[in-house]
């Protein structure tokens, strides 16, 4: 099986496609180091075909959201978003999708 043959089920998605995998395949994600959260992020990264997985920083403050008291959940998310971060930056799409925040807390009706 090709490279690209791996990730036909994501491809078929209109927001990534073949040319989106390409992209994937070519982009960084400095996300890899020590502890719960760069394991998520780096498992995520690589799952998704990014071409390398460097060390790099994960701001678990800005990343998890405040009701989260727990350090597993926590890092959980936080890796969670910066692979996600990664991914968004490697495919060209801006942010997070609107309505979406950091802090906001899904238990709670808008």
């Amino acid at each position: 099986m090709s490279s690209l043959g791996r990730y036909v089920r994501q491809m078929l998605l209109v927001e990534i496609g073949e040319e989106g995998q390409k992209r994937l395949g070519a982009a960084v994600a400095a996300v890899s180091g020590e502890g719960l959260r760069h394991e998520v992020a780096t498992a995520y990264a690589e799952r998704a075909g990014m071409g390398t997985v460097a060390p790099g920083a994960i701001d678990e403050s800005s990343l998890a959201p405040s009701f989260l008291e727990h350090a597993a959940p926590r890092a959980v998310v936080a890796g969670s978003r910066a692979a996600l971060s990664s991914l968004r930056s490697a495919l060209l799409i801006e942010g997070p999708p609107a309505g979406t925040t950091p802090d906001a807390d899904p238990r709670r009706a808008p």
